[in-house]
């Protein structure tokens, strides 16, 4: 069987995170004052990513970026608040939010029934574990692989060393990485050795020199990958 193992990333290619990010801010007690419109929800997007590829790249530690992010933003637009419990408000209603991306539930029906499937994320681990839980999608995954757990981050390749020790030393040409990330799923998996598909709805272009095996823009295009 080609790829009998499919290890998944969780944000943004499994879990409609852009979104589920919007519906927590609109629900946070300082929305009530500060109305998050679409040039705040912009702004949002572009920081956190920016943050989340600084943590990508060891330029700074994930506490760093969960508990400044908030004060980046407001000082951003020029508000004083005081952001010391918005991180935590935020990620208790973040892990409420589970909408899932076109074509995920069925992909991972599908693929799971004559393959295994893992969870392999950065994300912490009680946003996860509640997000799985609640999007009712715990029973497609054999396991969860967290960057919490394993010590490492992708796209370090030895978050995939750590995960394949615990998987049984499984032979790379059986194993798939799949996410939307250029920068921690396509390049963590071309860092170990192993095949890809980059997923990428938007049809963006890839200007970097991290090349996927294979790209889709629908998640339900994978399986016919694998015959």
């Amino acid at each position: 069987m080609k790829y009998p193992i499919i290890l998944f990333d969780l944000d943004s290619t499994i879990l409609d995170t852009n979104k589920n990010a919007e519906n927590a801010l609109h629900k946070m007690d300082i929305a009530k004052s500060f109305p998050f419109d679409a040039e705040k929800i912009a702004y949002w997007h572009k920081m956190n990513n920016h943050l989340w590829l600084l943590f990508e790249q060891g330029k700074i530690s994930r506490d760093h970026l969960l508990n400044e992010r908030f004060q980046k933003f407001f000082e951003h637009f020029k508000i004083d608040v005081d952001t010391s419990s918005f991180q935590d408000e935020y990620i208790h209603l973040f892990a409420k939010e589970h909408d899932l991306l076109p074509n995920a539930r069925k992909t991972l029906a599908d693929l799971s029934r004559d393959r295994k499937l893992y969870v392999i994320s950065n994300g912490t681990k009680f946003k996860q574990h509640a997000q799985i839980k609640g999007a009712d999608i715990g029973q497609y995954f054999d396991d969860i692989f967290l960057y919490e757990d394993l010590g490492y981050k992708k796209p370090d390749p030895m978050f995939f060393k750590k995960m394949d020790e615990k998987l049984g030393n499984v032979p790379n040409d059986e194993m798939l990485v799949v996410g939307d990330s250029l920068t921690a799923d396509i390049a963590g998996a071309n860092a170990a050795d192993l095949d890809s598909v980059w997923y990428n709805p938007q049809n963006v272009q890839n200007t970097t020199d991290n090349k996927p095996t294979y790209e889709v823009n629908d998640l339900i295009k994978i399986e016919p990958l694998l015959k």
